[in-house]
């Protein structure tokens, strides 16, 4: 009896598996289309990636309990800074559940990115998130040149040279 009700449980939670669309996620291709979403921002307006053309857009995956995010956050609004006038855009997404955990760990650290909310996790599972912090950068057509999960100090130099070829194309 107990060896069934183990094959009940096991099919219950395969069929659970099943249904759930980040069984089914993957990553996509460096080189393909950046899939689209749009997010609530911190601004008056949700944004959307496909309305970001002619841009180049970093877009970070984070959350304000995130022990190695700091970092990536900081080095990508250097950047930010460094490339704005050839068109770079930093977009940092929350993965917090509570907007005003984001809003305040923002203002302590003073960081000064564009804030996206993805509190319900559809953009991270469709992008197959499963690090944070993770990133990738879409260039000027949409297309995505770079995909990266955690970060360390030293990827900022890594950033710095995809950025820098991407504004010159």
């Amino acid at each position: 009896m107990q060896s069934m009700w183990r094959r009940v449980q096991y099919g219950v939670i395969g069929l659970a598996l099943l249904a759930s669309p980040a069984v089914f996620a993957k990553k996509p291709p460096v080189g393909d289309d950046a899939p689209d979403f749009t997010l609530h921002s911190d601004g008056p307006f949700n944004l959307r990636l496909s309305e970001q053309r002619g841009y180049i857009v970093a877009v970070v995956f984070w959350a304000s309990w995130c022990r190695s995010c700091p970092v990536q956050l900081q080095a990508l609004e250097q950047l930010q800074q460094k490339y704005r006038d050839f068109g770079v855009k930093v977009w940092a997404v929350t993965l917090d559940k509570k907007r005003s955990d984001a809003e305040h760990y923002r203002e302590h650290k003073g960081l000064d990115l564009t804030m996206l909310f993805d509190d319900r996790f559809v953009v991270s599972e469709r992008y197959d998130i499963n690090d944070l912090p993770s990133s990738f950068i879409v260039d000027r057509d949409g297309v995505i040149r770079h995909l990266q999960d955690g970060f360390e100090p030293g990827d900022v130099n890594k950033f710095d040279t995809i950025l820098q070829t991407l504004v010159s194309e």
